[in-house]
């Protein structure tokens, strides 16, 4: 296969949607909480509802996206020795290391002046030279395992990916590498849901996503392909409409509530619903969602045109993801300089430019940051190992 435009613009889409499910920050500008606030005071909350209720599940994509793309680029070049643990350690670490590094730096400043002069931190801790140093190491949720988000919150994933790359290559060079063992690991994920979900979540969405690479290499060489591709994306389409509604009024959510509520007290705990459903979410709408997308492009060739000019908003998807927060955290910092109340950020206009501002940010750290640093620092390979152009 080619490179697949179609999973870069998806993952530009969700790094987008990941800002909007944080445009509740705002209502903490004073470093807390405001007493009264509703979501539905958020911009254009009735046609974004259903992300600002449930965006923050977009983080799963993410790692299905990279599942799929590792599979694929590195997972039977590294089985046969072609890729070497300290090329592969530093073709990622060059990826994901300076921009990470540089937020880190960068929220550290800007939470070092909230405090001064609110007594608080913006939504996440930012002390501890321990923690810091975990954040520098990329290892700050796993040393020790938490969910716990400080400093720059949303690099909990890049966290995650850094363990899991470290897996894969361990999988892979020891021959396991098939679909077999990517949907069993994955599993392996829902076990660990209740002791540590961002693992958990990782886990599952990761080797979904190689799953699902996998389950595309099959299906295009199908004599079928065409139908069969028809279908899976038009089964897909009919998946997010019933996500869509499960989020907006939630039939199924009602239903095991009512079919519950007449057990034994003891026989379930309603609590655990969301927790189920998200479970499911990850082993079904995800994969199949990523599958659907690839099977678009390859087999069935669709909106070629919008996916070659999308992949733009896939290459500063990083920054996007990477700076929205420490950018927040700027705007809070100025009001609470100048008086600014949380009513506006509330204005859609205020919004529009935030995005702006992202977006011109995300892509001057893609062109004048992130590329350079890349080069530089593989600059240390005399020659690439890789059999493809790395991820």
């Amino acid at each position: 296969m080619k490179r697949l435009y179609s999973l870069d613009a998806i993952r530009g889409l969700a790094a987008l949607t990941i800002v909007i499910w944080h445009w509740q920050h705002f209502f903490a500008l004073s470093g807390h909480w405001q007493t009264v606030w509703s979501r539905d005071w958020q911009p254009l909350y009735r046609v974004l509802e259903p992300l600002y209720l449930e965006a923050w599940a977009a983080v799963d994509l993410f790692f299905a996206l990279s599942g799929f793309v590792f599979f694929w680029l590195y997972g039977q070049a590294i089985r046969e020795g072609k890729v070497k643990p300290g090329h592969f350690a530093l073709l990622r670490f060059s990826r994901l290391w300076p921009l990470h590094a540089l937020m880190l730096v960068t929220i550290t400043v800007l939470q070092a002046l909230f405090h001064a002069k609110t007594g608080v931190d913006f939504i996440f801790p930012a002390e501890g030279w321990d923690r810091f140093a975990a954040h520098a190491l990329m290892l700050h949720q796993w040393l020790p395992p938490t969910i716990e988000q400080t400093f720059n919150g949303p690099s909990w994933t890049v966290s995650i990916e850094a363990g899991l790359y470290v897996l894969f290559f361990l999988l892979c060079r020891a021959g396991f590498n098939g679909w077999r063992v990517a949907v069993l690991v994955a599993l392996c994920g829902v076990f660990l849901f209740s002791w540590n979900w961002f693992i958990a979540r990782g886990l599952m969405g990761f080797f979904l996503g190689g799953a699902a690479y996998y389950a595309v290499e099959k299906i295009r060489l199908m004599k079928a392909a065409k139908t069969i591709s028809a279908a899976i994306c038009l089964f897909t389409l009919a998946l997010w409409a019933l996500v869509v509604v499960e989020i907006e009024w939630g039939p199924l959510h009602n239903l095991i509530i009512y079919v519950t509520d007449r057990l034994p007290d003891d026989a379930y705990d309603n609590e655990f619903t969301d927790r189920y459903f998200h479970i499911a979410y990850i082993l079904t709408v995800i994969p199949i969602s990523v599958v659907a997308l690839a099977l678009s492009e390859v087999v069935l060739g669709l909106f070629p045109t919008f996916y070659r000019k999308a992949t733009h908003l896939g290459d500063i998807s990083y920054g996007v993801y990477m700076l929205h927060f420490p950018l927040q955290t700027a705007c809070a910092l100025v009001a609470v300089t100048v008086g600014l109340q949380p009513s506006f950020f509330m204005q859609g206009w205020v919004m529009l430019a935030f995005y702006a501002v992202l977006l011109s940010l995300a892509w001057l750290s893609y062109t004048y940051f992130e590329k350079p640093m890349q080069k530089l620092i593989r600059k240390l390979v005399e020659k690439p190992e890789s059999p493809k152009t790395a991820h």
